[in-house]
């Protein structure tokens, strides 16, 4: 985006970090542990974009005829993403397949599913990814039954059971898929996932939804550390609050119900609520990769496309980075929001 259409946004993001630069070096004489003159200015500008650009349009893109274009970038973005990830498990000789997951089909399908599912069967066919679709067999299902929070893809108990049966299956079909690519000699990270090492708290945000989150010491939802140099298979498994399971306790979640069926196999949850396909990506490769992993499962649907919208990206990105719109994004967003 240039200078110029960025506007008043511009200077007052100059003086915001110019501000931040002032009071850090304030900051460099006092005792303590204090942000770094980067760090203080990285945050003020990310808390301008974010203030400047607070809404989130989800379905919106798909409803209004200008969202179009918007669709179509956000799309490509979803597939180069994708491209990237198979590029760095290639490089693994990790088998990548694609699982399309979502409580929200059949008679509960949502805008983004209509269009994105396909969307995402044919990227997959053009990538030649293994892709299945779990769509048919929970549309026969009772939303009610199977999904806490069916708009957010919170599985309930019975739920969680049905996905680890169908996921089940697929894993089945790759049960003597290995990883070529020697990891001898290779310095592996303390942490492999992005959940606080060791964590163990009860969740309370609601109090009907409380449960107790545990993670292990390398950053997964596991009760267990995984050990190397490794003597099974390794099958990890990236998605959002769909695979992390969120307000179940962890005997109750997919994995671990999987890993009860396989105890020949480590089954590696590093779902994050939140996390699309840019997340999957920037995870695996800065830090899941070390976990040795021969067949790694991405569970997306299409509500993943939308998601990577500039303004989404902004408040839940796990990257430290800046999105800044491009200019169809934000000539959509001001459609949208600022010109009523």
């Amino acid at each position: 985006m240039s200078f110029t259409k960025l506007g008043n946004w511009g200077f007052k993001g100059v003086f915001i970090t110019a501000m931040a630069v002032v009071i850090a070096i304030g900051l460099v004489g006092c005792k303590g542990k204090h942000k770094s003159i980067n760090e203080m200015a990285f945050d003020a500008r990310k808390r301008k974009i974010i203030e400047d650009f607070p809404k989130v349009p989800h379905d919106e893109i798909l409803q209004q005829m200008a969202g179009n274009r918007v669709y179509g970038e956000l799309q490509l973005s979803y597939k180069n993403t994708l491209i990237a990830l198979k590029t760095e498990t290639d490089y693994d000789c990790t088998k990548l397949i694609v699982v399309i997951m979502t409580p929200e089909v059949g008679r509960n399908i949502t805008l983004a599913n209509t269009y994105g599912i396909p969307f995402i069967l044919k990227a997959c066919d053009n990538l030649g990814l293994d892709c299945y679709d779990l769509s048919p067999q929970l549309a026969t299902k009772d939303i009610g039954e199977i999904a806490l929070f069916p708009e957010e893809g919170i599985w309930s108990q019975t739920g969680a059971a049905y996905i680890a049966d169908l996921l089940g299956e697929i894993i089945d079909k790759y049960s003597e898929q290995r990883s070529s690519k020697d990891p001898t000699g290779k310095a592996k990270p303390a942490v492999f996932g992005d959940l606080p090492p060791g964590i163990d708290e009860v969740q309370d945000e609601e109090k009907t939804t409380r449960f107790r989150l545990k993670g292990n010491a390398q950053g997964f939802r596991m009760d267990h550390n995984i050990t190397f140099p490794k003597r099974k298979q390794h099958i990890l498994i990236l998605g959002d609050d769909k695979i992390f399971n969120q307000y179940l306790e962890n005997s109750a979640i997919a994995t671990a119900l999987l890993q009860k069926r396989y105890p020949d196999k480590e089954i590696i949850n590093a779902g994050m609520p939140h996390y699309t396909m840019d997340d999957f990506e920037s995870l695996y490769r800065e830090k899941a990769r070390y976990v040795e992993a021969d067949l790694l499962i991405v569970c997306t649907d299409g509500g993943d496309i939308l998601d990577q919208y500039f303004s989404q990206r902004n408040k839940f990105s796990r990257q430290k980075k800046i999105y800044l719109p491009t200019n169809t994004e934000e000539d959509f967003y001001d459609q949208l929001y600022r010109n009523k």
